[in-house]
């Protein structure tokens, strides 16, 4: 009898320990587990943050503004052409010849001396179409290169042949440009120094002495 009690009591032992062992093997192989599925969510995300960053990248660099590499043009005289390379696309500009009127044109009195008209030619060089209008909006004629300047007014004019349309690439586009100037013996045609300034293109400048504008 007493033999037999112990032959249980050691069976007893022995299940007991095999479920014990047997639950600590689920726990380690279940620790296991998440180490390798943390491992594998951090791979995961450290993908997925790489991946946003490159997105960010791309997105940023389809934002970002053409770079200006074009030279700046300071000395150009009439007859000369001009090489423009703004954020709108890139193009030249003819300026062929110029005129000061002082008297009234098509009904319109000066608002000082005069007037002075340009004849310009201005040839697409880009790889897609360019507005006219928004080329000559940002130029401007002054007599001193230290202050502001006075834009074209070809609208307000019957006879002035305005810069106006579409430009295909490759093509060009011939019209007037007209301003107000004061007296002075030298005028100057650029582009806007508040364009360039903001970086959106390089400088080119045209010296008009007044004897040659007659």
């Amino acid at each position: 009898m007493k033999r037999l009690t112990l032959i249980l009591t050691a069976l007893l032992i022995s299940t007991f320990m095999l479920v014990a062992c047997s639950d600590d093997k689920d726990e380690v192989k279940e620790s296991d587990n998440n180490v390798v599925n943390e491992e594998n969510n951090d791979g995961k995300d450290n993908e997925d943050a790489e991946k946003d960053d490159d997105s960010k990248d791309n997105d940023d660099s389809g934002k970002s503004t053409s770079e200006i590499t074009t030279e700046d043009q300071l000395d150009l005289k009439l007859g000369d052409t001009g090489k423009f390379d703004t954020t709108l696309g890139t193009y030249e500009m003819t300026v062929t010849s110029a005129k000061i009127i002082d008297s009234e044109l098509d009904g319109n009195e000066p608002y000082n001396y005069g007037f002075i008209l340009l004849d310009i030619t201005i040839k697409n060089t880009s790889n897609h179409d360019l507005d006219a209008e928004d080329l000559m909006v940002s130029m401007e004629v002054t007599d001193n290169l230290d202050g502001s300047g006075h834009i074209d007014s070809s609208g307000a004019f019957e006879s002035v042949q305005e810069l106006e349309g579409t430009i295909k690439p490759g093509e060009e586009l011939s019209g007037q440009f007209i301003t107000d100037i004061y007296d002075s013996d030298e005028y100057y045609f650029r582009k806007k120094e508040g364009n360039v300034a903001g970086g959106s293109s390089n400088q080119v400048i045209w010296t008009i002495p007044a004897d040659e504008a007659k």
